[in-house]
Parts: structure tokens; C-alpha cells; sequence
């Protein structure tokens, strides 16, 4: 017992570092960087002790290895923190050999990118070396160095008596049959991987205390700060009007371009976006030996339009590039082919097929869903069973989902899988795949802790809370990401095993309706009604839903059956072709069925949520409970409406 110990590993910070990004290929390389870096970290540990020393994640199907990562290089998902067990004689020097490398890895693709910069800046045949130089001086590595937060925790086994650790944790509560039944020996060493984890979550709450201290330029001026980490001050010149000319001679036509990657006009980049920018072209592409070419992603203008796009006549973006060496997607909503000179000419070929696809399918949708999706409580299912093995066995489980069934789930609904850690997910997708994809996701997920950790067997099955936010494509990517991470606390405060949908208009509207995972089912029948088709162009209308969103404050006031009486009284007014797309099989009782949705709906809020009050609660408190429910169900209504027709009406 005592010559064994553990070894916790951190990285943070995690989501500023991904989320600092206004492109997709920023959000997913920041993601990627993540990802190898944390693979870095764990060499020192896997070239000794190989894949059975780690407990979390599972490596023996090693995601990042140069194989994984030629078969499936848009999908990393190795999650920032990684628990080993390993020798005690030999942990104290891992621990800082995995350190080490970290910042080995890191340091190395900052100063690749940073040589990459100069190179290129040269190149441009401008005047702004010297200035640039000095400003790197001064500023790339503090800022590179003073970024990430890297915490590495190492506890024996044996440096604490069991009735210490006991006394550390506090009372199991109920650990159930397997924990009665199991060894004393697997109880401890469950007891002692938990108390290596909590002595490591003591360490990450000590804030650390960031050493950056940045030079002023020779006349003592400091620059303004960078438009996507406003912690630190962007590169090149401090003066202002000098800073204006050089990052707007970066960004233009005959600016900065490494392998085709570029500065933005209008931003201004410290060291650390200017890595994650500039990391694939300057670092990864030799030292993985890949394409650059595979690691063109598409803007969210296109991630909005995929669905569309592959319709017949089918248009792809990635056969236009290969064809004219460029692509965007804000060409499908230019009115003219030379409309922004900023995203360049559409060629007149490119252009004529756009045009015949409006005719025939009408507009481009203009806008997309962010996806997030994270488990609920795993900390419990890892101590559901003492011993090294089940931790070891939920591991498998969730790597076989990241790495087997998340990429093809995300890329069968036309969507980019921006990254999967095993029971957390972020994808970007069309409005009327993502519902589909949260529900196949569920059930994915679902089914691979049913057949590995349950192994046919009762127990609790692990649930997933998922939130989505559907933006217009012009939207700052930052804030869809805030939001449907804001959507995904929500679906967790109000009871978790829910999905939390956010619509933000661009009219300035935004809804957010909470929905039970059994409850999509209906949800994307809702959506295929609401989608046109060849044999209704409009597709059912929502005035019947809009007409009761109107008179909500009259319907919460009214006794329950009455309330079901005016929703099959409007639902049954609506046109004939509405009421066939909503019932095909009874279009008569349209309103019947959708009283049913309803009441149905209200059924799985009891199981799951905690924030109605429950039916049977005194007679006000069911009242408000109808009420609200009605209110979330309409909304419901009207988020798969607008989801089905892409676009303010």
C-alpha cells in the first residue's frame, strides 16, 4: 500500500482559453492545444509506466497518438486534468517531469509561431521589424509564460492511516450494495484516489497570483489591449495611431499570411491569440506531417447554411476551395458578387449556383446552434463501486464515446465537433440537425454506460445536461458560447437530465425553454411540422401557439380544463394543412393530441425538475404550476417553429 501514490494533474484556465475566439478555427485550435498539451504532460508518466497507470482518462486507445490523430484529427478529446497511479519513489519527480513537459510543449510552439511572425512580417516588405521586435522584447514572454496555471498534486497511499482519510472524507452515506460487499482493500484505495483528488481541488481554490509584469515601449507607453484576451496588451506598437497603421497593414490583402492564415481587420492580437492563430500553420503542420488543407474549417455562416448546402443541387464549400482556392460563407447572403471587399470576389461560377439555390430552396439560414453537453454528477458514479477497476471502467466507457460515436453523430447532422472529453461535448450545428444530434448523443451515451459500466446489470445510469443557443452568424462567437454555457447551468439548476434551449433573435427577443431528454421526441416532430416542404411550401404555421403565448396571462388564471379546452379550441381553427402537419395520422384531433403533449410534458417535468411545484400541491401552488408550464410548453412551440424556418419572419 505504501509504495504506491498518486499523481493529479491540471491545466487551466480552460474556457477562457478556448472560448477567446471569434472565428471557428480559433475555437477549435484552442481546444486542440489543450488537448496536446495535456498529452505532453503525460508522457514522462506513459513512456514508463504506459496506458495502465492512468486512472482518468483511459489511454489505451490514446486519442492523441500521431495514428489516432490521422484518422480523426477534428476530434480531441483528451480533458484537461489526468489522475495516475504510479511508484511513491518515482512520483515526486514525475510529477514535475509532467510539469516540465507541459511547459516544454507549450513553449516550444510559442516560439516556433513567434519566429514564424517575424518571418512573415518581413515579408511584407513593410517598415514595422524594429517595432515589432521590440514589442516581442517586451512583451511574448511574459505573456506566454504567465497564461496558464498548471497544478500538479502528488499523494502516497500510504502517508495517511485509513481512519484519518475516513475521518478527511466524512461519512460515506449510502454507498449501497457493492460497497458493502466489497474488500476492505478496494474501499481504502477508492477512500484514497478520492482524497488525492480533494487535496488537489484545495490547490486550484488558492488563486494564483499571475506574475506578469510587462516593459512600457522607450517612451513609456504601454499598448491597448487584445481584442480577444483583454488581459494582455497586444503586440506591436504602443503609440495608437501607430498601432492602428501596423495591425491594419497586417491584416490587408497584402499583409501577414502564414500558410494562408491571417489577421482579421479590426483586431489586434497579444502573444498568446497570436499562438493559437498562427499554431497549425507555423507548428503542427510539420511537426504532425499533415495537410493544411485538413484543417480548413468553415465560418459559422456556413455551419449555418451545412443542411442547406447539401440539398440538390448540392454545393460544397470544400470543392469550391480546392476549385478557386477560396470560399465564405457570407457569400450566401451578398446580393451582389464583389459585395465585401474584405471576404473577397465570389467567383461568377461559385455565385450563378448560389443564385440557383435561392430560387430553389429560398434563402440561406442565417442562423446556427452551439451545442454543449456535460454529465451530471459523475463524482458519484466513480465512488459507486470501491476499487481500481470501476473508475478505470467508466474511463473506457466515456473514451469509447468521445472517440467511437460523438465525431460521426455531430458530422451525420452536418456539424463541426469543436471537442468531446468524454461526458462533455461542444459542436456547432445547423438549427434543424441540433436537436436530432442532442438526442442521438443522449442516447449514444446512454447506451455505451448501459453495455461497459452497467454491464447489463441494475444500476444508476449516468444522464447528461445539455444547453443549446441558437445566434444569428453575425453574432460575436463569444457570445453564443456564453450563452449556451449560461443554458447549460440553467438545464443543471433546475434539476439536471434536462437540455436548455436559448433563442437569440436578432431582433433583440431571446427566449429559453427547459425540456425533459424523453420530450425531444415531440420536439423534433414539432420542428418537422414546422420545416416547408414540396407538399406544404410553408410548413404548418405557429399562430395557434402565438395566439395562447398572447393570452398567457389570462390562461394561468383559469381551472386546468379549461385552459385544456381553449388550446384544442385554437389548435382546431388553425387551416387544414397546419393540422395535418401536426397530427398526419388524425388531423381532426390536432388539438387533442397537442392537450396530450402537454399533459405529457407535464408528467416528465414532475420526474425530472425541481423548479414547478409538484401536482397535488395546494391549489395555488398548482395553479402557478400549470401556468408555468403551459408558458415553457408554448415556448417550446415557438423555438422548434423558428428552428425549423432558419430565419426572422
Amino acid at each position: 500500500m505504501g509504495d504506491r501514490a498518486f499523481i493529479v494533474f491540471s491545466v487551466g484556465p480552460v474556457q477562457s482559453f478556448i472560448s477567446a475566439a471569434r472565428t471557428l478555427r480559433d475555437l477549435w485550435t484552442g481546444s486542440f492545444l489543450l488537448a496536446w498539451l495535456t498529452r505532453q504532460a503525460m508522457e514522462p508518466i506513459y513512456s514508463k509506466h504506459g496506458a495502465a497507470a492512468f486512472v482518468e482518462p483511459d489511454m489505451s486507445q490514446d486519442p492523441m497518438s500521431p495514428q489516432s490523430l490521422r484518422n480523426a484529427l477534428r476530434s480531441p478529446c483528451l480533458p484537461n486534468r489526468f489522475l495516475a497511479e504510479v511508484p511513491a519513489d518515482e512520483a515526486k519527480a514525475l510529477g514535475e517531469a509532467c510539469r516540465n513537459a507541459f511547459d516544454k510543449a507549450w513553449q516550444s510552439i510559442a516560439d516556433t509561431v513567434c519566429q514564424a511572425l517575424q518571418t512573415g512580417i518581413a515579408k511584407t516588405g513593410s517598415n514595422w521589424s524594429a517595432e515589432w521586435e521590440n514589442s516581442v522584447h517586451r512583451l511574448w514572454n511574459v505573456q506566454v509564460n504567465s497564461f496558464f496555471d498548471v497544478r500538479v498534486t502528488v499523494v502516497p497511499r500510504g502517508l495517511i492511516s485509513p481512519d484519518a482519510i475516513r475521518s478527511l472524507l466524512g461519512e460515506r452515506g449510502v454507498t449501497g450494495d457493492a460497497w458493502a460487499g466489497a474488500s476492505e482493500e478496494d474501499k481504502l484505495w477508492t477512500d484514497q484516489a478520492e482524497l488525492a483528488a480533494r487535496v488537489h481541488a484545495t490547490h486550484k481554490v488558492i488563486r494564483k497570483v499571475t506574475q506578469y509584469s510587462p516593459s512600457p515601449d522607450p517612451l513609456g507607453m504601454y499598448p491597448g489591449k487584445c481584442s480577444l484576451l483583454g488581459t494582455y496588451e497586444y503586440l506591436g506598437p504602443a503609440e495608437l495611431t501607430r498601432a492602428a497603421e501596423f495591425w491594419q497593414h497586417l491584416s490587408s490583402k497584402n499583409g501577414l499570411s502564414i500558410g494562408g492564415v491571417r489577421v482579421r481587420p479590426g483586431e489586434r492580437l497579444c502573444a498568446v491569440s497570436l499562438v493559437k492563430r498562427f499554431a497549425w500553420p507555423a507548428y503542427f503542420v510539420d511537426e504532425l506531417g499533415l495537410d493544411l488543407r485538413k484543417m480548413r474549417l468553415d465560418d459559422v455562416a456556413t455551419v449555418a447554411a451545412a443542411e442547406w448546402l447539401s440539398q440538390e443541387p448540392a454545393l460544397s464549400p470544400q470543392k469550391v476551395r480546392e476549385q478557386h482556392g477560396v470560399w465564405s460563407g457570407e457569400w450566401l447572403h451578398w446580393n451582389r458578387p464583389e459585395q465585401d471587399d474584405e471576404e473577397g470576389f465570389c467567383p461568377p461560377g461559385v455565385w450563378e449556383q448560389i443564385k440557383k439555390k435561392r430560387n430553389r430552396q429560398g434563402g440561406a439560414p442565417t442562423y446556427y446552434a452551439v451545442l454543449m453537453m456535460d454529465g451530471d454528477r459523475m463524482g458519484k458514479h466513480l465512488r459507486a463501486r470501491p476499487g481500481r477497476e470501476h473508475p478505470r471502467t467508466i474511463s473506457k466507457a466515456l473514451m469509447t464515446f468521445a472517440l467511437n460515436h460523438a465525431p460521426k453523430i455531430v458530422e451525420d447532422n452536418h456539424g463541426v465537433l469543436v471537442y468531446c472529453g468524454g461526458d462533455d461535448v461542444l459542436a456547432l450545428l445547423p438549427t434543424t440537425k441540433v436537436i436530432s444530434c442532442a438526442r442521438e448523443l443522449n442516447k449514444a451515451f446512454r447506451e455505451v454506460w448501459a453495455r461497459e459500466v452497467l454491464k447489463g446489470q441494475p444500476g444508476d445510469t449516468a444522464t447528461l445536461s445539455a444547453g443549446i443557443a441558437v445566434v444569428h452568424y453575425k453574432e460575436d462567437l463569444r457570445f453564443a458560447l456564453e450563452t449556451a454555457r449560461q443554458a447549460e447551468k440553467h438545464a443543471k439548476n433546475n434539476g439536471r437530465d434536462l437540455v436548455a434551449i436559448t433563442v437569440c433573435r436578432r431582433s433583440g427577443e431571446h427566449t429559453v425553454a427547459l425540456c425533459p431528454w424523453p420530450f425531444l421526441d415531440i420536439l423534433q416532430g414539432w420542428i418537422s411540422a414546422f420545416t416547408p416542404s414540396q407538399e406544404s411550401p410553408a410548413g404548418a404555421s405557429d399562430r395557434w401557439a402565438r395566439h395562447l403565448y398572447r393570452d398567457l396571462p389570462v390562461l394561468k388564471g383559469l381551472p386546468v380544463d379549461a385552459m385544456k379546452a381553449e388550446i384544442r379550441r385554437q389548435v382546431d381553427r388553425a387551416e387544414e394543412s397546419t393540422r395535418k402537419r401536426l397530427s398526419p395520422e388524425a388531423p381532426k384531433k390536432a388539438g387533442a393530441k397537442i392537450v396530450e403533449q402537454l399533459e405529457l410534458f407535464g408528467s416528465l417535468w414532475d420526474q425530472r425538475s425541481r423548479s414547478l411545484p409538484k401536482a397535488g400541491a395546494t391549489p395555488g401552488a398548482s395553479a402557478g404550476r400549470n401556468g408555468q408550464l403551459l408558458e415553457n410548453f408554448l415556448t417550446l412551440c415557438q423555438t422548434a417553429s423558428f428552428l425549423a424556418r432558419r430565419r426572422d419572419e
